[in-house]
């Protein structure tokens, strides 16, 4: 990236004001800890910013799970705690939520059964085609079978080309249908981030809590964190930049509709301090200057 490039200009990102008149520290208004934006233990936002910042909707629940080794104050998964408040929520391993339906959860790591999400959808379709091959058979009595969303679009579409014939036989215009582009319906509920280091997450990865989850890896992203990992490429993500990814992926795969820049505040807290830190970098590059 060129110095001075605002990798985040194209984002439909809240106006920055309010942080930015945010001169001067106070105190979280549970813990009551000195903080400047936000509180990254509470995941509250200071007193004089409550209201001014944005609040993004997530088409599902997130869930990260912290190492216990992660320094809160470095971490981003704060960032989408607060940004996301009804939809993101952060444990400290060894803490695990309970998952009521471990077949609706994936987490984002690249096990050995592992797929990008546009698999996943392939996967699902697969799926759904196979339910509706059973549904015609002989012996698939059962209501599920018989009121299965499948087998009334099939009947749909039956119904349809029926009147379509029927129009050309007799000489009329052929029907119009509105064509919409079908998508898949989304396989999971729920989406498990890991936040730690490449060299600390695998210990929990491997928690038996989390076997035989679908696990779902993401395209290569070059990440704009100004933390880098040592001797890692430039595709580490933050975890607030993972799971922004992944939103973009699935509006994609299983939304089909242009992106309108809905998950773009998601970036919010991180784009503002990204731009602090390069300032900083390019003031500190100036007064090396002879």
């Amino acid at each position: 990236m060129a110095s001075g490039e605002d990798p985040f200009g194209c984002l439909k990102l809240a106006s920055h004001e309010c942080l930015i008149s945010q001169d001067r520290r106070t105190v979280c208004p549970r813990c009551q800890l000195s903080r400047k934006y936000f509180c990254y233990t509470c995941y509250v936002l200071v007193a004089e910013l409550e209201g001014k910042v944005p609040e993004v909707k997530l088409p599902f629940k997130v869930d990260i799970i912290k190492h216990p080794k992660e320094v809160d104050g470095k971490s981003t998964a704060a960032h989408a705690a607060i940004l996301a408040p009804d939809d993101v929520r952060i444990y400290t391993y060894p803490i695990i939520p309970e998952f009521s339906d471990p077949s609706k959860v994936v987490v984002v790591f690249p096990g050995s059964n592992a797929l990008s999400l546009e698999d996943l959808s392939k996967k699902q379709q697969g799926l759904l085609k196979g339910k509706a091959k059973n549904t015609e058979g002989p012996h698939t009595t059962t209501k599920e079978s018989g009121d299965s969303e499948n087998g009334r679009e099939e009947q749909q579409k039956d119904t349809v080309q029926d009147v379509q014939k029927q129009s050309e036989e007799v000489g009329e215009p052929r029907v119009k249908r509105q064509r919409t582009e079908e998508k898949p319906s989304t396989p999971f509920e729920r989406v498990i981030f890991i936040d730690s280091t490449w060299n600390q997450t695998h210990r929990i990865f491997n928690d038996e809590r989390l076997k035989g989850l679908q696990c779902v890896i993401l395209k290569d992203h070059v990440t704009h964190f100004w933390r880098h990992q040592r001797d890692k490429p430039d595709t580490f993500l933050a975890t607030v930049e993972a799971i922004y990814y992944f939103l973009r992926e699935y509006h994609d795969i299983f939304v089909g509709a242009a992106y309108d820049g809905r998950f773009d505040n998601l970036l919010y807290f991180f784009s503002f301090m990204f731009q602090i830190v390069q300032k900083s970098k390019q003031e500190k590059d100036r007064v090396k200057e002879p």
